[in-house]
């Protein structure tokens, strides 16, 4: 017994140090290696490529994005990670532009995504009932994207059907954002406008001043209702195919025809081309569609290349360089 107790304690100790050595930490260096830092050259080809397609005739596609994050969480909290196609990101948060969104506005520059400062009045208009504290506020507004170097501005607005009084009142506030966002931003100005929502929010004339209008389809969720609220658009004046998006909520339900159930983003994506061809499709709550490191934004990605088969044979695989891109 003597021995074995012996033993017993030799092993012990002798698995004491060995599990000692086995798991003794050591620092391992992990340091990301960008795809710009792999293959410059290619790099600059690719993101030359995707510039000139962004800058000729297509479909357009934007995403509506909450910006703003202080500690990101993972990809989707990072503006680095939408799709390279991506026409334009519209920030819901650009009053909170982050040391983040900043360090990834240099990324999307290069790759010729524009970035919005949007201002959504059509939730946030209670704040707003005195006009000269919306209009100082406007005016914060235009100075910031100008000193941040965005491409562009972006308003939502919500019609008034009521009494005279509160018509009066929207066509106020709807001339006070034309007035001040229409200074720099619109057709022939340095900077994009767009408006999402209800273009009767807009009189005739401003519709006009605005190079895109977002029709407020977020929450349509059949083809016959949608189909009605496009005609309509389309029927008011300095509304024109071109220039009309569809408004897509990521993770919504959409009824076709048959009733047949689908994801609102690839349902209406499909029937852009029907509808008009209209100009193209607004992706709102962008950072909910995400599916880990091997599929980012895939309903995203998916609507770009439906839109814009040609994408696939004018330029380099965004997956052969940007990896999940």
């Amino acid at each position: 017994m003597k021995k074995i107790g012996i033993y017993l304690s030799l092993a012990v100790l002798l698995l004491s140090v060995g599990c000692s050595d086995w798991t003794q930490m050591e620092p391992v260096d992990q340091q990301p290696v960008r795809p710009s830092e792999q293959n410059p050259e290619l790099w600059a080809q690719y993101t030359a490529a995707l510039r000139a397609y962004k800058a000729g005739k297509h479909t357009l596609v934007v995403a509506s994005f909450e910006n703003g994050s202080t500690n990101p969480t993972s990809e989707k909290d990072c503006l680095r990670s939408l799709p390279d196609s991506l026409d334009a990101v519209s920030l819901t948060n650009a009053d909170n532009f982050s040391a983040y969104d900043a360090e990834d506005l240099a990324v999307l520059k290069e790759k010729g995504t524009r970035v919005l400062y949007f201002v959504d009045y059509a939730t946030r208009s209670n704040e707003w009932a005195d006009l000269g504290a919306l209009g100082s506020y406007l005016d914060q507004v235009v100075a910031r994207t100008q000193e941040l170097g965005l491409d562009g501005l972006s308003f939502s607005g919500q019609p008034t059907y009521g009494d005279e009084a509160s018509q009066q009142v929207q066509q106020a506030v709807a001339s006070l954002f034309l007035q001040k966002f229409g200074a720099v931003a619109g057709p022939g100005k340095s900077l994009t406008l767009f408006f999402e929502g209800d273009p009767q929010f807009l009189t005739a004339e401003q519709r006009a001043q605005v190079d895109y209008i977002v029709l407020d389809t977020k929450t349509t969720d059949n083809a016959s209702n949608l189909k009605l609220q496009v005609l309509r658009a389309l029927e008011m004046e300095n509304v024109s195919e071109d220039r009309l998006l569809l408004g897509a909520m990521t993770e919504y339900e959409f009824l076709d025809e048959d009733k047949a159930a689908s994801d609102a983003i690839s349902a209406l994506a499909l029937r852009i081309p029907e509808l008009g061809p209209l100009g193209g499709l607004c992706i709102y709550d962008a950072n909910t569609d995400y599916f880990g490191s091997e599929i980012i934004y895939a309903s995203t990605r998916a609507a770009i290349q439906l839109l814009n088969p040609c994408l696939l044979y004018t330029s380099p695989s965004p997956r052969d360089i940007s990896g999940s891109r």
